[in-house]
């Protein structure tokens, strides 16, 4: 069990909006996974930090508190939580909490006990009895922990982290009480070990990060032991970048516990591929001593800005450390004004580089993205560009992003638009962006690639930049990819079926749904179809949301066998039927994204309906890229809101 490793957040970059996340404060502490076993004996309790170090001497309090509440519960348990040092009630600043983390020596334990005293704020739970809950949502294991810590079992140096669902009111809150930052997690995402995962996003308040000490420089006139630390991070290719140097925030004691740890590792060669000039002499070490440092901001040579040490971080581990994005900015205007800001800023962006040469860099809140070729034309009846397919992408962002979040992407590209020669992409592109999201994800015959993932403004824009017109995302998510979130039935029509066939379909399905206790949410496909997508509960293997699509299918053409086919080839289907296609929900396949882009001559859009909709009257071409965000006005996200109420499958099971 102690083989464990905590899950680790990505840094974000704004508070995420739409439902489905929840915050939590970042306290300044040291991340702790507590176990507690059965055991009657001295190692009944273990605290060990994230890169495996115990920690169990130098914190007793909160050994005692986990002990005690594992006496109350009468279960052995697995949770994650922050040792923070405490000022009161309140948790305080990592650097209280520096002196007490190197200590041994028993006597000098108690008197910090005594005059700087530790507690463990809980936030999840991997173990409960003999339960795994890593594979549970975020929202089960809460509910897990709230029974484990309930107020009557909370003990004094053991608490409930606390949470919420307005990021911003908390952040307001973490810049009142002094805390780190927030941390923003998805209700539905599973406990990932190990995995920096985009389920959870660190939104700090001061720019702070972690660094390698790679060296120090000769200290002058007055001072002891070192002048200057020689900071470093890790590049992608593995290499160490030379950061800057920082000579304040240090004690007389801090010097000199630096002094001795870097004197033993210290070496003749700079480990960095060209040694940096220093004002004073400079000792090189192995790169093994990582240090938080907080900072003004980077410099445009890729230095610290007024970097000042705040303390050492022996658990965390220096391949870790790179250079972070920047987070949250000093002051944040309320978010639907800072969203609707960034997009207007973007179009500006855009509008003015397709006028001046058709290329330029756009400035996006996660990093720059060079765009080209803005003038050309994607859609030769509608006479629309390739920078209006951006700018669409760029105003929809708000209701498309949420659907997209955390989602392997295919492309089908169309480099000279619609009537020029298309292909299907996978694969990411060799050398993107910093600012895009590629991981490496494996398809349904295991084939593991990196591939774009969904969620953020660079990489969305980024696709249409590579010549994709529709977002094609998959229907599950890189930190629960054998689960489908949604099962899609497609309906397609052949060559001799019109749209009010494909509208009968629809009307038939809806029935079968009915009959079942099922709900979806019907849209057009963008094209000559209909998809009806059928929101599922967490946890749902892709073989299961398959099966539930082919169980409504082959329903529906049993029923209204003369309009309705499952049959896969073309030329043994009943003139005029629609393709009832199930097939789709195979891990890795995809269909046209909600509110994407197609690649037909209207520029049409796939575009949620109400089934009030769903008639004679219905007309795909109504939904374009010029009518769309006038749509959503009006009728709202009908997709968010559908998707809010999975389908229990329950009902079908009884049946089956």
């Amino acid at each position: 069990m102690t083989a464990l490793t905590p899950m680790l957040a990505t840094v974000g970059t704004e508070v995420p909006e739409g439902e489905g996340w929840v915050f939590e404060p970042k306290y300044d502490g040291i991340r702790i996974l507590a176990f507690a076993t059965h055991a009657k004996s001295k190692d009944d309790v273990t605290l060990v930090s994230r890169n495996g170090l115990d920690k169990t001497r130098q914190f007793p309090e909160v050994v005692e508190a986990v002990r005690a509440l594992r006496a109350r519960s009468k279960r052995p348990f697995l949770v994650d939580g922050e040792i923070v040092a405490m000022d009161g009630d309140s948790p305080a600043r990592f650097q209280e909490l520096q002196s007490r983390m190197h200590v041994v020596d028993r006597g000098a334990i108690e008197a910090h006990r005594a005059d700087n005293p530790a507690a463990m704020i809980v936030f999840d739970i991997l173990m409960d009895g003999t339960t795994s809950l890593v594979k549970e949502p975020w929202r089960v294991r809460r509910k897990h922990l709230a029974a484990l810590l309930t107020p009557r079992a909370r003990v004094r140096s053991l608490s409930l982290s606390d949470v919420g669902d307005d990021g911003d009111l908390m952040l307001r809150e973490a810049r009142k009480r002094g805390w780190e930052g927030i941390i923003a997690k998805r209700v539905d995402a599973p406990y990932e070990p190990g995995r920096r995962s985009h389920a959870w996003l660190k939104l700090k308040i001061e720019r702070r990060q972690e660094f390698v000490v790679c060296g120090w420089t000769e200290p002058r006139r007055s001072r002891e032991h070192i002048g200057a630390l020689l900071l470093g991070y890790y590049d992608r290719d593995g290499t160490l970048v030379y950061a800057g140097h920082t000579g304040t925030g240090f004690s007389r004691e801090t010097l000199l516990d630096l002094s001795k740890r870097l004197g033993r590792i210290e070496t003749t060669r700079s480990p960095f591929s060209t040694p940096p000039r220093t004002n004073e002499p400079a000792h090189w070490t192995r790169p093994s001593v990582v240090v938080e440092i907080k900072f003004n901001e980077w410099t445009a040579e890729g230095k610290l800005r007024q970097p000042v040490f705040v303390g050492i971080r022996d658990d965390k581990s220096p391949r870790e450390v790179i250079r972070e994005p920047a987070s949250v900015p000093k002051k944040k205007p309320a978010a639907k004004q800072k969203t609707k800001a960034v997009v207007v800023d973007i179009v500006r962006q855009l509008e003015e580089f397709e006028n001046d040469g058709g290329s330029g860099t756009l400035t996006l809140p996660t990093g720059p993205l060079d765009v080209s070729n803005l003038g050309k034309i994607f859609f030769p009846d509608t006479k629309h560009t390739k920078g209006d397919v951006l700018r669409y992408y760029a105003s929809v962002a708000k209701y498309l992003l949420p659907a997209i979040a955390d989602r392997p992407l295919v492309m089908k590209r169309f480099p000279n638009g619609i009537r020029g020669k298309a292909f299907y992409q996978h694969r990411a592109p060799a050398n993107p962006p910093p600012s895009v999201r590629m991981e490496a994800v494996a398809d349904e015959g295991l084939t593991t690639i990196e591939r774009p993932i969904g969620g953020d403004l660079a990489t969305l824009l980024y696709m249409p930049q590579l010549g994709a017109i529709s977002i094609d995302p998959w229907h599950s998510r890189v930190e629960s990819i054998k689960f489908a979130d949604y099962a899609i039935v497609d309906l397609d029509p052949g060559p001799r079926a019109t749209f009010s066939h494909v509208i009968e379909v629809a009307l038939a399905v809806k029935d079968v749904l009915d009959s079942l206790d099922l709900h979806a949410v019907p849209r057009t496909s963008g094209a000559s179809g209909i998809h009806i997508v059928l929101p599922l509960a967490a946890r749902v293997p892709n073989d299961a949301a398959r099966m539930l699509a082919e169980v409504v299918a082959r329903t529906v053409a049993e029923r209204f066998p003369k309009i309705a086919t499952v049959e896969r080839v073309v030329k043994a289907r009943q003139k005029g039927a629609i393709y009832v296609d199930y097939l789709q929900n195979i891990r890795g396949k995809t269909v046209a994204g909600v509110y994407s882009l197609r690649a037909e001559p209207h520029a049409t859009v796939c575009t949620p309906l109400k089934w009030s909709e769903v008639n004679e009257k219905l007309d795909p071409t109504d939904f374009t890229i010029d009518t769309i965000l006038g749509r959503i006005e009006k009728v709202g996200d009908l997709w968010a809101k559908g998707m809010k109420s999975p389908n229990s499958l329950e009902g079908i099971t009884r049946r089956g």
